[in-house]
């Protein structure tokens, strides 16, 4: 992998050990582990790497004119986040190309993809059948509903076997006397939310309304009432709000929403492909690639390979 033979590898290490005047690796049978020293030494070492990298970066884009611009809609949290962690991959492959982000709520960033004005956007959707996009659906994540502590049902969801990371099912009419938090209309859990109220014919006592899943949780938690939210916006070891499935269990497709029919530039197209690579290993999200995904993953993950 390093192109050099095992024997230079080994004078090398030997050398270096010499040097420093301490053992970077125990040496145990045919396995190397590193030392103290070593991890000191390797966390040293990357970030070397990691400012060179930087440093060319930044002189190549005071060479070199940026030939194409990516504007990537993205919401506030997930999606910037998102953008932020595949940055740095990115670059490497695409140093003259130039990310910039657009940040919104779904419903807004919508209306962005239909006027031309980003690339593409990262978000949700419910329903992948729609006249006016294309949608490269990267995973779905459940979507749960969460109820204060003091709640008549929150003893139950939190004698469920293996809660939080497995949660007791309810049915929405069983919160037909709890008022509700929801988000607002446009989102795509809202979404979600109106068709399991149609379905189950309730019609909710809605006390608040926002665009913002920290501020849902935290009404909820303030005991204003229950609210239906994605899995990923749990609050970690929470005391004041306790989550359950809801049954049957309704999901959101995470994807890259695109305007219907556009071709995707190379760089496009990677950059979806890292999203794709970055959702794969979200234990809150559930792989479920669409043909377009799986076409641009092996696209790019069968060239990665071979690097």
């Amino acid at each position: 992998r390093l192109g050099v033979s095992q024997p230079t590898l080994s004078v090398f290490l030997s050398r270096l050990e010499t040097e420093l005047g301490v053992d970077l690796f125990y040496r145990e049978k045919k396995k190397l582990v590193l030392t103290p020293a070593g991890r000191i030494y390797v966390d040293a070492a990357r970030k070397i790497l990691r400012v060179k990298d930087q440093t060319y970066q930044t002189i190549y884009q005071l060479t070199y004119e940026q030939r194409e611009v990516i504007t990537v809609g993205a919401t506030p949290l997930r999606g910037s986040i998102m953008v932020a962690q595949i940055f740095t991959r990115f670059s490497h492959r695409f140093p003259d190309v130039k990310v910039e982000i657009r940040e919104s709520y779904m419903s807004e960033l919508r209306n962005l993809v239909r006027e031309g004005k980003v690339s593409y956007a990262l978000g949700s959707c419910y329903d992948s059948e729609d006249p006016e996009f294309d949608y490269i659906i990267v995973s779905r994540e459940e979507v749960v509903v969460g109820v204060p502590a003091f709640h008549r049902l929150a003893d139950r969801g939190l004698k469920a076997e293996g809660y939080p990371e497995k949660l007791e099912s309810i049915s929405v009419t069983e919160l037909i006397d709890t008022p509700f938090v929801l988000l607002s209309a446009g989102t795509t859990v809202r979404a979600i939310s109106d068709n399991i109220f149609a379905k189950e014919g309730i019609y909710p006592t809605v006390v608040f309304e926002t665009n913002n899943n920290l501020v849902l949780s935290n009404m909820i938690r303030q005991g204003a009432g229950a609210g239906l939210l994605p899995r990923s916006a749990m609050v970690k070891d929470a005391e004041d709000i306790v989550y359950f499935s809801i049954s049957p269990r309704y999901y959101l497709n995470l994807a890259v929403i695109m305007k219907k029919n556009r071709v995707l530039s190379e760089a496009e197209r990677y950059l979806a492909y890292l999203v794709i690579c970055q959702d794969k290993d979200n234990p809150m999200y559930q792989q479920a690639m669409n043909g377009y995904a799986r076409t641009l993953y092996q696209e790019f993950h069968e060239e990665e390979k071979k690097e």
